[in-house]
């Protein structure tokens, strides 16, 4: 008698229990064969090697230009500025894109000594410097209109900088391994 009383109540605490077990069940269940969300593959996969050569979106349309990074680690390459060539380097510490006198001569920007009213912080030191805003830049497929540039005395610096004025117009920029990749 014992054990049959003892079988029941076995049998009638399983019943009781069996909800809260088939609920378990079946959140396990749910959760065992939600997927897991795959990550998407970057919409760029391919850009120009070279950044002077011309390369269209594959998937999008947009431009894009890829530099590479050079031996100690910057990031210069061929623009075209006002449909001149210019080796430059980009400085994203830099507020806008920046150059010589000589330079500016070069783009055929001709400045006069009262064009210098600004004055400008730089790792030299505070320098006098005139405002200007270039037509068009160019680097690879990209371009951008209307870029202001600062232009400094030949002995206040002697690259061509990219600075923000340049880079924050374009879409986006990364840097992937040892490459700039910039879309626009």
């Amino acid at each position: 008698m014992i054990k049959k009383l003892f079988l029941i109540s076995c049998v009638v605490l399983s019943i009781a229990a069996l909800p809260q077990y088939a609920q378990n069940i079946s959140e396990f269940v749910a959760t065992a064969s939600t997927p897991e969300p795959v990550a998407e593959k970057p919409l760029v996969q391919t850009v120009a090697k070279t950044p002077s050569r011309p390369v269209a979106h594959y998937a999008t349309g947009y431009r894009a230009a890829s530099i590479q990074m050079d031996k100690s680690g910057h990031f210069s390459a061929d623009f075209r500025i006002n449909g001149r060539n210019v080796r430059g380097l980009i400085d994203t510490g830099a507020t806008y894109v920046a150059f010589n006198m000589s330079a500016a001569r070069n783009l055929g920007l001709n400045l006069g000594t009262s064009d210098f009213k600004h004055q400008v912080n730089t790792a030299n030191g505070n320098v006098k410097a005139a405002l200007v805003v270039l037509d068009r830049m160019e680097v690879g497929s990209i371009s951008v209109e209307n870029v202001e540039a600062f232009v400094l005395e030949d002995k206040a610096l002697s690259s061509f900088l990219v600075g923000m004025s340049f880079m924050s117009k374009v879409q986006s920029y990364r840097v992937v391994k040892d490459k700039l990749e910039m879309i626009n």
